[in-house]
């Protein structure tokens, strides 16, 4: 099984409501995923920690500028820190407790310090393996000197591995064939980078014997008679979300598709087709609710992600401050309907670039022109 597990909560480009996260202590620990960029930053807090880290560092002098991030495997497996800083001394120590009462079982020394690496700096950490073990909370602590304020950038790779050592894969065949001597549609979803399967969230309609909703990586259906405009959408945790038209589907003895989902990465662009604005106006059309419902989906089966919100228009005019003041109005208005459907503010924001990002500066078609006018999230 993929241990993705985007889980509760990121730093929201670590302030929340205005006031900054404080993760320097055991209680702040952020819930992070695996095979993800994140980019943390020391708070810079002065003092010496009396207490050694609770103990667990009784030779070591440590400052209370602490970085406290945690991982709850489902499944055993190795996991790899890769990490990057302009800090040339660190402490780094993990702790595996029980998921419930993680930090209290830290403070009276019952939790296990599996991996301690004092006055180290991220190379050292290369050749470096955790063993991890399903169903546990496993703490992670970054310890810099006091005052400092550095960036780390930092991203966990875990293999996850049967009880007998082997690699397990995020896959899940699906076979729904019901008749072998009929022809065959089948569906396989890879990670666009490592180019294996991926376990996912496939819901295929317009497609009459194939409409369904199913949970796979590799899925198998009788198709027997021609689809024509059939929507395939593909959701799975700590991927971008993929939707695909298939303007015809001919049944033959066995008809196949490839989908490759792209990793969430902080820095991630991706363009939000078929939302539509009334011409001029920060309105926004009925015919785009599909889009912004699938948009919502995506962050609720992702609740770390954060994302900005991009308004642009096309404009050739000079009036640039109404452009950009209707793109960030149009971009709000998506912000708005996210918030009313649940999702929290605090994890968006908008802005609006006006004509300043045109993909075509010189439209020569409707279509250069609808390309240029385009809402654009970044993920954070």
């Amino acid at each position: 099984m993929k241990q993705t597990g985007f889980i509760i909560f990121l730093f929201v480009s670590l302030i929340s409501l205005g006031q900054k996260v404080d993760y320097s202590a055991c209680e702040g620990q952020v819930l992070v995923s695996v095979n993800t960029n994140y980019k943390m930053k020391f708070l810079g807090h002065k003092g010496e920690d009396k207490t050694k880290l609770f103990g667990y560092l009784p030779s070591e002098k440590v400052s209370k500028n602490a970085i406290w991030i945690c991982y709850e495997p489902k499944t055993n497996g190795t996991l790899k820190v890769n990490c990057k800083t302009n800090l040339d001394s660190l402490h780094f120590v993990v702790f595996k407790t029980n998921i419930s009462g993680a930090c209290q079982e830290i403070k009276n020394k019952k939790a296990e310090a599996i991996f301690i690496k004092t006055n180290t700096n991220c190379t050292e950490f290369e050749n470096a393996q955790v063993d991890l073990e399903g169903g546990y909370n496993y703490a992670f602590v970054f310890l810099a000197k006091e005052k400092i304020n550095e960036n780390i950038d930092f991203q966990f790779v875990f293999n996850p591995k049967s009880n007998d050592g082997s690699e397990l894969l995020d896959t899940l065949s699906l076979n729904l064939v019901y008749a072998f001597e009929k022809p065959v549609y089948s569906l396989h979803v890879y990670d666009e980078i490592t180019k294996k399967p991926i376990k996912s969230r496939i819901v295929i309609s317009n497609a009459l014997e194939i409409e369904g909703t199913y949970t796979a990586s590799d899925l198998f259906l009788n198709l027997t008679k021609q689809v024509k405009d059939a929507i395939i959408k593909i959701d799975a945790e700590g991927y971008m979300s993929k939707d695909i038209m298939k303007k015809k589907i001919v049944p033959s003895k066995h008809t196949m598709d490839t989908v490759f989902l792209t990793p969430l990465k902080h820095g991630t662009v991706a363009k939000l087709d078929e939302i539509y604005f009334a011409a001029g106006l920060a309105m926004i059309l009925e015919e785009s609710d599909p889009k912004l419902k699938r948009l919502r989906d995506f962050l609720v089966l992702n609740p770390t992600i954060n994302i900005e919100i991009q308004g642009h228009v096309n404009d050739d005019s000079k009036k640039g401050f109404f452009s950009k003041r209707l793109s960030k109005r149009r971009a709000q208005k998506i912000l708005n309907y996210l918030v009313d459907s649940g999702i929290e503010e605090e994890r968006l924001s908008a802005v609006g670039f006006g004509n300043t990002r045109p993909v075509y500066k010189k439209p020569n078609s409707d279509e250069e022109k609808e390309a240029n006018r385009r809402v654009e999230i970044l993920i954070k």
